[in-house]
């Protein structure tokens, strides 16, 4: 089996563009099934981008850190392709779906300087100085989701952490009206809101309409 040995810059530098493919290879089925940028909600160009403080090289760091003796990393490739994978998981953990455009965005600036438009057009805008908690959908789409939670008037929200953990807690939605905002209504709940969430450690929230019957 090949091996590396060098410093971890060298092997960024080397290997980097090979996880960079095999990240894409492995969040396939999770962007098909997330299906929708999870900033703006765009159904375009989607592209797997790593969670501030997740991101591949902090990833590579931590799984070479068992491996480095005296600034020098020597490791299977193998070995480390299949713990890099491991420390993705769950994805939700690690990965955000997004457009091209808004993964360009997100890249190109910190966690808590970020500013996008809800996908809800009647959600407000965050402000350039906060941050917000991604949330995603199901069904995905904004306005199908919307009618089907005034249909049944309960949801599932699912919180992740940073540690890996998942919460589940029932929305009880009995006031949510046609006039709501689906994005703005989750974004007020006191978890939720920009400083209470990174304090947390929450990452991301999915949120399902669930059914009465």
């Amino acid at each position: 089996m090949a091996s590396f040995v060098g410093t971890n810059k060298e092997f960024r530098r080397y290997i980097g563009p090979r996880l960079r493919n095999l990240v894409q290879q492995f969040t396939k089925n999770h962007k098909a099934e997330i299906s929708a940028c999870e900033h703006c909600g765009s159904k375009e160009n989607l592209e797997s981008a790593h969670v501030h403080g997740r991101d591949r090289n902090d990833i590579i760091d931590l799984v070479l850190k068992e491996y480095t003796r005296n600034g020098l990393a020597t490791v299977d490739i193998a070995v480390f392709e299949e713990l890099f994978k491991v420390e993705h998981q769950p994805l939700e953990k690690a990965i955000l779906i997004l457009c091209k455009s808004c993964h360009k965005k997100y890249d190109s600036t910190t966690q808590k300087s970020v500013s996008v438009t809800e996908v809800d057009n009647q959600s407000p805008v965050t402000e350039n100085n906060e941050s917000y908690l991604p949330i995603t959908l199901e069904p995905s789409d904004p306005d199908l989701f919307k009618q089907k939670l005034l249909l049944t008037k309960q949801a599932t929200i699912e919180t992740f952490y940073s540690d890996g953990g998942i919460e589940s807690t029932s929305w009880n939605a009995s006031r949510f009206s046609a006039s709501s905002s689906v994005f703005g209504n989750l974004r007020s709940r006191p978890e939720f809101r920009s400083g209470n969430w990174q304090a947390k450690g929450i990452i991301k929230a999915h949120v399902k309409v669930t059914n009465n019957a």
